[in-house]
This record gives C-alpha cells, sequence and structure tokens, in this order.
C-alpha cells in the first residue's frame, strides 16, 4: 500500500472512531487529527521534492496516525463510555439469553403486559382488543379473552374474525362441546364470511373429536381454500391426512 494511501487510511479510521466522542470532544479530537494529517502530508510532499526513499516515511506516517488512534482508544477508555458500551452488551445478552429460556406461557404474558400498554394509550383500537383477546386465548384465560372480544365488536362492529373467535372461545371455556351460543355464532360469522377461518377450524375439530373424519377433512379443505394467510398449512394438511386414515380405518 502506498504512502499516501495508507495516510488516507488511517485518517479515516480515526474519522470513525471519533463518533463514540461527545460534539465538543469530538470537534477536539478530529482537529487534532486533521492537524496529524496536514502535517503528515506536508512531510510527504518535502520527502518527493528531495527524492528520499519512501520506506522510513512510510513506517513513521504508519505509526504517528496509529498513535493518535490508540491516544483516542485510551481517552475513550477513560471517560467511561468504553465501560458503558461494554455495559451495554452484557445487558443485551443477558436480555437475549433470558427470552431464550422463556416459555411460551412466558412470551405470551410479556405480549399480553404490551397490548395493555399500548390499550392504555388508545381503548378505541378495536385490532389491539382483538389481539389481546387471541392472547388471553392462548393462556386458557377465556373470561378474559371473551371480554377482550366484546370490546372488539363495540369498536369494529359485527366483524367475521371477532364472532368467529368468541366461538372458539365459547367451545373450548365449555370443555369442547358446541353450545347453543357458539353455534350460533359460527353461524353468524360464517353469514357475514363464508371462508372464516376460525369458525371452520372449529367445526373441523369438533367432528374430528367426534369421530366424523370425513366431515372434518371437508372444514379443513375450506380453510386451504381461504385467503388466511396466518394459518398453518403445513399442520392442516397433516390433520386432513389424519382424517383421511381415519376414514379408511373405520370403513373396514
Amino acid at each position: 500500500m502506498k504512502r499516501e494511501q495508507l495516510n488516507a487510511y488511517f485518517y479515516q479510521q480515526a474519522v470513525r472512531f471519533a463518533d463514540n466522542f461527545a460534539d465538543p470532544e469530538r470537534e477536539e479530537f478530529l482537529s487534532e487529527t486533521a492537524d496529524r494529517q496536514a502535517f503528515e502530508q506536508e512531510l510527504l510532499a518535502k520527502h518527493h521534492v528531495q527524492n528520499v526513499s519512501l520506506k522510513r516515511p512510510l513506517v513513521a506516517g504508519s505509526l504517528l496516525l496509529a498513535a493518535v488512534l490508540a491516544a483516542g482508544s485510551a481517552f475513550y477508555w477513560q471517560t467511561g463510555r468504553y465501560q458503558q458500551v461494554q455495559q451495554g452488551e452484557q445487558a443485551l445478552q443477558s436480555f437475549l439469553e433470558q427470552k431464550a429460556e422463556e416459555s411460551s406461557e412466558q412470551r405470551n404474558d410479556r405480549y399480553i403486559i404490551n397490548l395493555q400498554n399500548q390499550l392504555r394509550q388508545n381503548a378505541n383500537n378495536g385490532d389491539l382488543w382483538f389481539e389481546l383477546g387471541q392472547a388471553y386465548s392462548l393462556n386458557n384465560d377465556f373470561d378474559a379473552a371473551m371480554i377482550c372480544y366484546n370490546n372488539a365488536l363495540r369498536v369494529l362492529g359485527r366483524k367475521a374474525a371477532v364472532i368467529g373467535a368468541m366461538a372458539t372461545a365459547e367451545y373450548y371455556r365449555n370443555k369442547q362441546m358446541l353450545s347453543p351460543q357458539a353455534k350460533a355464532w359460527i353461524d353468524e360469522a360464517l353469514q357475514l364470511d363464508p371462508k372464516e377461518s376460525s369458525s371452520l377450524l372449529l367445526l373441523a375439530s369438533d367432528a374430528f373429536l367426534n369421530n366424523n373424519p370425513q366431515q372434518a377433512r371437508e372444514y379443513w379443505l375450506q380453510v386451504l381454500d381461504g385467503e388466511n394467510q396466518a394459518i398453518d398449512r403445513r399442520e392442516i394438511i397433516q390433520s386432513i391426512k389424519m382424517a383421511e386414515q381415519m376414514s379408511r380405518a373405520l370403513d373396514k
């Protein structure tokens, strides 16, 4: 690498390093670095005119700007910023390790708290009420989920997805039995949207549970034909295969 390139390289490194300082200290550091680079460039010009060997100035210039970086590193250490960065990295690593050790229920609890905090800022967000209801359902807290779904309906109106979710919560709250209320909600949801996935999945699960695999398969196929990108298509395909195996076993 030519001496001019090496000088420019070390100068660029020093400029990037200066981003670690506060504004007043950064300006002072950059000013000193610029002065040193100007001095080095002046030396280069003199040696070029005098046709002096470049080998020795190359080493001198390298050491000069390397010394600037070393001095900056020492200053960075002394001001305590290096320790602050290290503490921040350690805190981040600890947080990531804690998240990795969390159970799905713990992560869901944290998600619930996050949604609650958002709703304190805007209680008229129907989508947030719906998401909170889904989160409570994952924790098997169906009573709390129902309250959230009802709040979502008040804000959003009679939406098929919300009504289908209410039917699902009602079904599992009643120990996987289709109550008249759950059936009424399923009918309403599918009337609003014939492809409403929560209602179809609920009907499929209930049919399979009650030894009607052929009917369950039909409902699962309807879910696959829908436009809901959030569903786990692979899991539904596996359920369809199970229903087909069960149908063959019952036919024997």
